[in-house]
């Protein structure tokens, strides 16, 4: 019985990895491409070493869960440090959507309105 269950978590390890590719694939910029390869990497790779547990017996548990803990920390580390370089060598955002939450002062969306003075007058 458990051979089976290792045998889907295998498959569905391999499906949440090929949806990672088609992520990098089809999205638009690095960071949403970063945001697709980070998560199914973690994902895939957990759900592969969980069916290598299930499969392996209780020796192998010990390194499953440090290996999946590791990945739980460096993961985010290394996609953080890409996107961060990516953002340094002024990689655009191209998602729809995309808003630069970094920068110093947001793009005008209006312009500002015109103060009145006290006589009527408008103004600057």
């Amino acid at each position: 019985m458990t051979a089976w269950i290792a045998d889907v978590l295998i498959v569905l390890g391999l499906v949440v990895m090929t949806l990672g590719v088609y992520g990098i694939v089809r999205f638009p910029d690095v960071y949403t491409q970063l945001h697709a390869s980070s998560k199914a990497a973690f994902l895939g790779v957990s759900i592969l070493l969980v069916a290598t547990a299930l499969g392996g017996g209780p020796s192998i548990l010990a390194r499953v869960v440090l290996i999946v803990a590791l990945l739980a920390i460096t993961t985010p580390v290394a996609a953080h440090a890409i996107a961060q370089a990516a953002y340094h060598q002024r990689e655009p955002m191209r998602a729809p959507g995309a808003v630069d939450e970094t920068r110093a002062t947001p793009p005008p969306t209006a312009p500002p309105p015109r103060q009145r003075d006290p006589e009527g007058r408008t103004g600057p």
